[in-house]
């Protein structure tokens, strides 16, 4: 059976896919006279819209390395005005997808990009069409296509292919909802999904595919939950049939994934641990042997880990691997402020390659951190950040603001936090505080001083809701009443009060490749003739 793997559109980020890359290796190992074809269809309406812009062309040139002075800082900020156009664009795009679902209507322009999307899916002939959905801007644009697809399907007689969706959003929304309203989707797989891709593949009915929630008539059906993976032994990723000459960037950069799951798993406000049965991880080795192996066949130099965390006790060994195997390269993680983050250790993963950490550090009140569950305290993530920039590492804050039960005092000490470690920083990112289904927030709300309203619509289709289950909430006051959430308050404030501390960084402006190639310039391949940002001129 001939197998399409789609990744849909995704307002604002143009990168590579994981997850489609993953399961192709394992459908292969497990189906060997499968034939996997991965298509990335967010790519390409990125490229059709940058076509049809001015300066979309230049901005190709320019971010492709083909012309201009990619790292020159003026240079970038100029093309950042014209890629945000296009991000504007494609909000608009992922509009009409939503009343098209809704009316079966949208404007000509969204109708021509439907059928420039649908036609390379079924030019494959394929026998099973599975679409990947890791965000909740990305479910409007999959239902849209799984609509448009099985149309064609079933005017060409070909009602039999399977239209399958999966990734990690298919674990944050009621997928029956989904199902209901979206009666062109087959089926639906929650959690990981190479176990029911290579079913689906070997041609098992669907009411033997572990993880699968399907359609049966006018009933849903809700098989047995898969077998957790290992990932020992786990097939690497295969980008090789993805286009890397058309991302956004003039050297490819790769995502990896050393563990699923959370080491910690034991924060109070998170979501992610929804789509994975556990936390594993790789052999060390095997792992660093993957970079090696895109590095020679693929010329990648840049990879950014895709982990939700690593411990520190993994990355050294994962450091020290990189070393012995003596890759030149240059990646970005995601880390949690913990005291054992010590000088040294930070300096063992600079000389490996890491060139920039995004630190998990939330708030920089301490009652709020041990609230939250986070394990961290704030004098160490104070420490830990200076320690990291002092060796030469880039720190990217991820901050929340408006967390469960805070107060004015609460944000006064998070203030001051920031204003003592923000010449550490090279960005920061604000979030207000988001309530989740079936977290430890969610089931206890009254408690912490929340009334949940229900929760967040997605789309509506055939004039059925899909939720996420992202919750809407209000709070309650000392005298009972409701008021307005306080992180969209917090986060507001926090802008006003940055503005004395300095200008918006550039790096905290880029996209996670573009951000991990200005800081790994030293030793890049690319060469910066210019640091002059008063340049601001198109090439």
């Amino acid at each position: 059976m001939r197998a399409v793997l789609v990744f849909p559109p995704k307002a604002g980020a143009t990168y590579v896919p994981l997850g489609i890359a993953s399961l192709a290796p394992y459908i292969k190992a497990r189906v060997p006279d499968a034939d996997v074809r991965l298509i990335d269809l967010n790519i390409a309406l990125w490229h059709l819209l940058a076509i049809e812009d001015p300066e979309g062309h230049d901005l190709l040139a320019f971010t492709q390395g083909k012309a201009g002075q990619f790292l020159d800082h003026g240079q970038t900020r100029y093309y950042k005005q014209v890629w945000d156009r296009l991000r504007r664009r494609m909000t608009h795009v992922g509009e009409q997808a939503r009343l098209y679902l809704e009316t079966g209507e949208a404007d000509q322009e969204f109708l021509s990009i439907l059928g420039s999307q649908v036609d390379p899916v079924l030019s494959l002939e394929a026998g099973f069409v599975g679409i990947s959905v890791l965000f909740p801007e990305q479910v409007s644009f999959a239902a849209a296509l799984a609509r448009a697809l099985k149309h064609t399907l079933n005017i060409k007689g070909l009602s039999r292919v399977r239209i399958v969706l999966g990734g990690a959003m298919m674990s944050a929304m009621p997928v029956t909802e989904l199902l209901e309203a979206v009666p062109e989707i087959d089926a639906v797989v929650c959690g990981e999904g190479e176990e029911a891709a290579a079913a689906l593949c070997e041609g098992r009915p669907l009411n033997a595919i572990p993880g699968l929630i399907y359609r049966e008539g006018d009933h849903i059906r809700i098989n047995k939950k898969a077998q957790t993976l290992s990932l020992k032994g786990l097939s690497a990723p295969d980008f090789s049939e993805l286009p890397l000459d058309r991302y956004f960037n003039p050297v490819p950069v790769l995502p990896v994934l050393f563990s699923r799951g959370c080491a910690w798993r034991r924060c109070r406000f998170c979501s992610h641990n929804f789509s994975f049965g556990g936390h594993r991880k790789k052999e060390v080795r095997d792992f660093v042997a993957e970079m090696a192996i895109y590095t020679q066949s693929l010329g990648v130099r840049h990879f950014y880990f895709a982990d939700e965390y690593i411990t520190p006790d993994d990355m050294d060994a994962i450091c020290q691997e990189i070393m012995a195997q003596k890759l030149n390269i240059h990646f970005h993680i995601l880390g949690k402020p913990t005291a054992d983050c010590t000088q040294a250790r930070l300096a063992l993963w600079l000389a490996a390659g890491c060139r920039w950490i995004g630190w998990g550090i939330e708030t920089g009140s301490q009652r709020l951190l041990d609230l939250i569950n986070k394990g961290t305290r704030v004098e160490e993530i104070e420490s830990v950040i200076n320690h990291s920039a002092s060796v030469g590492i880039s720190n990217l804050g991820l901050m929340i603001f408006g967390l469960p039960t805070a107060t004015d005092e609460d944000l006064d000490l998070t203030l001051d936090f920031l204003s003592r470690t923000y010449p550490s920083f090279s960005g920061l990112t604000a979030s207000a505080f988001v309530l989740f289904e079936k977290t430890y927030f969610a089931r206890n709300a009254g408690h912490f001083g929340m009334r949940i309203e229900g929760r967040t619509p997605l789309i509506n289709s055939q004039g059925r809701v899909v939720r996420s289950f992202r919750l809407k909430f209000k709070e309650i006051s000392s005298d009972r009443s409701l008021r307005t959430p306080r992180g969209a308050l917090e986060v507001a404030r926090w802008q006003r009060f940055r503005k004395w501390l300095g200008d918006l960084p550039l790096f905290e402006q880029l996209p996670t490749e573009h951000y991990l190639i200005h800081v790994s310039a030293s030793e890049s391949p690319l060469k910066d003739p210019s640091q002059d940002e008063t340049d601001a001129q198109p090439i």
